[in-house]
């Protein structure tokens, strides 16, 4: 490549006239550089790789209007200087007529040394001019016998190339013998300038590259710049239309709000009352249900006494019986007593008749003592049989006496216990019209109770409709409200009000069964609708809504988070959360009572954030 180059180099130089030292053609068409080349001076040198560069590296801000003045007086003083200082030149050089061979080729080195001089003075300043490094410029001599002609090309933001032209160089007026050295200094010269010129022509190629490719990536800026534009304007107008929508969307939501707000105050106002009657009502009942147990304590204490007084009664009636008959006993014993006594007597006063008569007759009969003795054996005995009688109807007496007074005291407690029974029979009397006044008052508040208890399971029904519908209206409102809170007010949101956007989420994208029954309950659904609202709620929750409650509380939250899952597109950004949502619900089936709490807790978290991801997925897409 070398070798070609040089050959190239010395067919350029062979073409000029005698005298002329000539820069390369190459060289020559640098040294002229475009417009679109001056830019390229004024930029950074951009190496092969510039299509990876980011658009807009490499470039330095325009210059202003007053700067490119400044430059174009400054360039202009500087080329009539130049002109100048090569007119100079040519006029000495053309004093020479008659230089001889070995004259020429020193006068030919000295004028090559003064333009050389000139030339790097020129290049210094224009490099102070326009800050810019660049390379010598290049010579290329030959021995002519007449004249030089040289062509200097200088590199400058929009100058051509300056072709100053000398006859001839200065007079020589003496023969000088040039040495081996100063031949060898000057091909060393020549080899030099040739490696310049090979250097200048790889950096005007390399520039010619750069050029173009900054054209291209203008161009592409340009485009890129009108598409950006007109993609704005179809996102400012369809941005204005979204606004428009928004605010129109806003105004609606508001009324609705309004409404809901109303709806829900009156809600509130009518729940307030209803609790406050079903406080009253509780209180009622509960003092019904005190004067209840109390009576019902009074009742059976007034059974007992009753049970106790017909015992007493029954008690004092088998003892007046027996009083009586123990009475009827003694009369009856008394009276054979007295009957016994009565012959006794009849005996006593026949014995002292007889006793008379003996004591008559043992006075006639005194003679007889046999018979006397006897008498008197018989009188002893019948008169202690006398006195064992009256010894015996004394004790008599004595029993019949003893059964008066007892009989006088059994007749006296017979009073008393009758008076008693009397009292006992009016006082059970009383207390069964009070029982019977207890049974009928009973009875009523009976019925008030079951009317009560009717009315507070109206009441309570009502409340488990609208509860749970109040409960996710209030959290849907709230996190309406919070959102507009940063348009309305200009209040920015922050994450203590998290609570209520997780709130709202949850009650707009989770399921609820208690909630969609009370749909159906309350008749919100309309009837057009409602046979395919209950097949949709038999297929997510595998019941019809008319057998809700269906679970437990802790089912009902399970089979909550599988309908919520089960409306939501499956993708691949949650298929982790989805593996571990499916061992804590297994786990569940298999753990105890204690320990379902928290795992459905954790269920319930991981549907939460699920359905999150899920959506903030769908809204990149």
């Amino acid at each position: 490549m070398a070798a070609k180059k040089k050959k190239a180099t010395a067919a350029s130089v062979s073409r000029l006239p005698a005298g002329t030292v000539s820069l390369p053609a190459s060289e020559a068409e640098d040294r002229a550089p475009s417009a679109q080349n001056e830019e390229s001076e004024s930029e950074d040198f951009l190496d092969d790789d510039i299509e990876f560069l980011p658009m807009g590296w490499g470039k330095i801000d325009k210059k202003s209007s007053g700067d490119k003045e400044r430059a174009e007086i400054a360039r202009k003083a500087k080329l009539k200087k130049e002109k100048s200082q090569v007119a100079a030149v040519a006029v000495a050089a053309r004093r020479d007529t008659n230089p001889t061979a070995l004259g020429q080729k020193v006068g030919f080195s000295r004028a090559l040394v003064k333009l050389a001089k000139t030339c790097v003075k020129t290049e210094s300043m224009e490099s102070a001019l326009h800050a810019s490094c660049r390379t010598p410029e290049q010579f290329v001599s030959e021995s002519v016998p007449e004249d030089i002609k040289v062509i200097k090309s200088t590199t400058s933001v929009g100058n051509p190339c300056i072709m100053c032209t000398s006859l001839s160089s200065e007079t020589v007026t003496r023969n000088t013998v040039v040495t081996n050295s100063t031949v060898a200094e000057l091909d060393s010269s020549i080899k030099l300038i040739e490696k310049l010129a090979r250097q200048e022509r790889d950096l005007k190629s390399a520039k010619t590259q750069a050029g173009s490719l900054r054209a291209e990536i203008e161009v592409l800026n340009q485009k890129h710049r009108l598409e950006i534009q007109k993609q704005l304007d179809q996102l400012n107008e369809r941005h204005r239309k979204e606004i428009n929508a928004m605010k129109l969307n806003l105004e609606e939501v508001e009324a609705t709000r309004q409404k809901a707000s109303t709806d829900l105050r009156k809600v509130r106002e009518k729940n307030s009352a209803v609790r406050a009657e079903r406080r009253e009502l509780d209180l009622r009942l509960a003092t019904m249900s005190e004067e209840v147990v109390r009576l019902g304590e009074r009742i059976s204490t007034l059974e007992e006494q009753k049970s106790d007084a017909l015992v007493s009664a029954k008690f004092m009636s088998i003892a007046l019986s027996s009083s009586a008959q123990d009475v009827k006993a003694c009369q009856l014993k008394l009276h054979v007593v007295q009957e016994h006594s009565a012959t006794f007597q009849q005996q006593v006063r026949s014995l002292r008749v007889e006793n008379h008569r003996i004591r008559q007759e043992q006075s006639r009969i005194a003679s007889t003592s046999n018979r006397l003795q006897q008498l008197e054996t018989k009188y002893e005995n019948l008169k202690s049989d006398h006195y064992s009688l009256e010894d015996k109807h004394n004790e008599l007496q004595d029993d019949a006496d003893r059964y008066e007074s007892e009989h006088a005291e059994y007749k006296e407690d017979a009073e008393y216990y009758r008076k008693k029974r009397n009292a006992l029979r009016d006082e059970l009397e009383s207390a069964e019209g009070d029982l019977q006044k207890m049974t009928a008052k009973y009875a009523s508040m009976q019925s008030s109770r079951d009317a009560i208890r009717k009315k507070y399971q109206d009441l309570k029904d009502a409340h488990d409709i609208v509860g749970p519908l109040v409960k996710i209206g209030a959290d849907i409102r709230l996190r309406f409200l919070d959102q507009a809170r940063d348009t309305a007010l200009k209040i920015s949101r922050c994450e203590a009000d998290m609570a209520l956007r997780t709130n709202g989420n949850v009650a707009a994208h989770r399921e609820n069964a208690a909630a969609d029954a009370a749909l159906f309950n309350g008749n919100f659904i309309p009837e057009e609708y409602e046979d395919e609202a209950e097949e949709i709620f038999q297929k997510l929750y595998n019941h019809q809504a008319s057998d809700y409650p269906f679970f437990d509380s802790i089912s009902g939250r399970q089979n909550d988070c599988e309908a919520t899952l089960s409306i939501i597109t499956t993708s691949s950004v949650s298929a982790i959360l989805r593996e571990e949502w499916r061992v804590v619900w297994n786990t569940i089936f298999h753990c105890s009572t204690n320990n379902k709490m928290s795992l459905i807790e954790k269920l319930e978290s991981l549907t939460n954030e699920i359905v999150e991801v899920e959506r903030l997925s769908r809204r990149r897409r």
